[in-house]
């Protein structure tokens, strides 16, 4: 049985001329997390603008009581921090402020690795279908999860709710660029860094288990969670290798989160989205087969689904894709003439 792993994208970023990256992989991680940090403080940064009345509301309100003794203030504070990171409207915001850290990517890959947009996968070819396609891919995918989930006990349903179109949109906003950035961050930039100069298998990877740790402060964080995301990451980057395009991924990413926590209302990777279509409640002691605290992406039917779409990306023959590679040599042998 053949596997796929002849890829366009490869062809891509190892033609470009003007891409500076170091050719060891340990250095290639290294200098990735320094970014990666530098992209959160930005996000964080403008994030604590919008937090700073909250946090400062918390503080007055704790200076007002009395307390035993030092550390039930700073549990008690620490409780009150935790309870704002699950405020829906902090939710959304940190979804749009994830705009920054994408910015600090783009100008890291632009500015000094001298790279073009369609090294990170940005190709302007077909893109708009590509999106499109992604968004269909993402929500099948997730629900069949929600589909399996219920099927085993996981989740029950309680039907249709009350809604603001407004709101589900803001929230379909927010997640439109929180899925670009993590998909520009791991895939657009990571994988394709290490693709440069390494077989596309570390480069998957690699990018697809930092992908997993990066989730490690969210809220009922645990082993199967952590499978799963990883999970992900080798699907999603399956994805883009196979499509020859970062657009495609993007959108798996925001349906995939929109429809968790905004279509079917449940928890997204262990953060409450407030507005929602339906509503949805995970069963307790099911964790199994639910995800607990952290949500779906957490259980054993996410796994099934994503090991299945991992198989197919690997080995299902699919000539409208593979063709990408055969139309970008062509490019490349244009561009080149």
């Amino acid at each position: 049985m053949k596997l796929y792993t002849d890829y366009a994208l490869t062809d891509t970023v190892r033609a470009s001329e003007k891409f500076v990256t170091p050719k060891n992989i340990f250095l290639k991680l290294l200098i990735f997390l320094v970014v990666f940090y530098i992209a959160q403080l930005a996000q964080g940064f403008v994030l604590m603008i919008f937090a700073f009345p909250r946090l400062l509301q918390i503080y007055s309100e704790m200076a007002e009581q009395e307390f035993i003794s030092q550390e039930e203030l700073q549990q008690a504070m620490t409780n009150r921090i935790r309870n704002l990171t699950q405020d829906p409207s902090m939710t959304r915001t940190m979804l749009y402020c994830t705009v920054f850290a994408t910015l600090v990517i783009f100008f890291f890959c632009k500015v000094i690795e001298g790279r073009k947009l369609n090294t990170l996968g940005l190709r302007k070819e077909h893109a708009v279908l590509q999106y499109l396609a992604g968004l269909g891919v993402g929500f099948v995918l997730f629900s069949l999860t929600v589909f399996f989930s219920n099927m085993l006990g996981g989740l029950e349903f309680h039907g249709l709710q009350e809604f603001s179109i407004s709101g589900i949109l803001i929230m379909f906003g927010g997640w439109i660029l929180q899925g670009m950035s993590e998909e520009v961050i791991c895939r657009g930039y990571l994988m394709t860094t290490i693709l440069r100069n390494h077989k596309p298998v570390w480069a998957i990877l690699s990018n697809a288990i930092l992908f997993g740790f990066m989730h490690a402060f969210n809220n009922g964080f645990s082993i199967p969670a952590v499978i799963n995301l990883t999970l992900f990451g080798v699907m999603i980057s399956l994805y883009v290798l196979r499509t020859n395009n970062l657009w495609g991924a993007c959108a798996i990413h925001t349906i995939w989160n929109f429809v968790q926590g905004n279509f079917y209302g449940l928890p997204v990777s262990g953060l409450n989205t407030g507005a929602t279509i339906f509503s949805a409640s995970l069963i307790e002691k099911r964790d199994l087969f639910n995800g607990g605290a952290f949500g779906l992406e957490a259980s054993l039917p996410c796994t099934l689904i994503l090991s299945i779409a991992i198989a197919v990306l690997l080995l299902v023959p699919m000539p409208f894709l593979d063709q990408n590679k055969n139309q970008n040599q062509d490019q490349e042998r244009d561009l080149q003439a």
